[in-house]
């Protein structure tokens, strides 16, 4: 009988997850889910390891945009890893808001790692007009 030997570190199978951690690639981006109902739209996204302090959710013109970050694993005590693959730094969610958001009345709360957006509706705005022919 042969004993294989494996190991969880493979330099050349893993050679891709290096080379996409680069500065230009984002780090991570986290999933968010959208509901709808007939008075309000409700986001909630996946922030696990996210501080509270550390969100920052802004709404500016018809974009609600979600950013946070996270610290990479082990940095307190700077481990040596064999393999790491939870992704950390910092990401930036936008949405684009249909112009029946009410603007005014955005809500976020973050509990258990989950961020939940609750934005209201209201009548859209018509700002259209006639303009008479000569």
């Amino acid at each position: 009988m042969t004993l294989l030997h494996h190991t969880a570190f493979n330099p050349w199978r893993d050679l891709d997850r290096f080379l996409a951690a680069g500065p230009s690639r984002p780090s991570w981006a986290p999933a968010f889910d959208i509901a709808e109902n007939d008075t309000q739209f409700v986001l909630r996204g996946d922030l696990p390891g996210v501080s509270q302090k550390d969100i920052e959710v802004r709404v500016e013109d018809n974009l609600l945009t979600v950013r946070a970050g996270r610290k990479p694993a082990g940095e307190e005590s700077t481990p040596r890893f064999s393999l790491v693959e939870r992704p950390s730094g910092e990401f930036r969610r936008t949405f684009v808001l249909p112009e029946s958001v009410d603007y005014e009345n955005v809500k976020a709360t973050f509990e258990n790692g989950v961020i939940e957006l609750v934005l209201a509706k209201q009548d859209p705005v018509d700002n259209s007009r006639l303009i008479p022919v000569n």
